[in-house]
């Protein structure tokens, strides 16, 4: 089914900043270190830094569903201090990884055209 991506937007509660962040460096950490088909891992505050947008890329659905076998049993602590407000995935998903995804509320996006280089 080739690559995959989601964007992921979750709302920062008031004073968890810090724990947030905190959280991020280690999910990222431990996803570079252990997941080779994760391509991609990115997090990206709002200037207010009320609102954070992850951005996830993986080799395909299976890297997907790797990954989050990895970080689902921590993601309610995640998401207890940034629930999230909006996920949108890009690609050709299996149905496994639909699965996983449906319970976020996943908007699901097929490519279309375009490119990357």
């Amino acid at each position: 089914m080739g690559k995959i991506s989601y964007t992921l937007v979750m709302d920062i509660v008031e004073g968890k900043l810090d724990e947030f962040k905190s959280q991020a460096k280690n999910y990222t950490s431990s996803a570079e270190k252990n997941e080779p088909e994760t391509l991609g891992y990115s997090w990206f505050l709002s200037a207010d830094n009320q609102h954070c947008m992850l951005h996830e890329a993986f080799a395909d659905s299976e890297a997907m569903l790797a990954h989050l076998g990895n970080v689902g049993p921590t993601l309610p602590d995640l998401f207890a201090i940034a629930p999230p407000s909006r996920l949108e995935v890009f690609g050709e998903v299996s149905d496994a990884a639909r699965e996983a995804l449906d319970p976020l509320g996943a908007i699901y996006f097929t490519h279309l055209c375009g490119f990357n280089r």
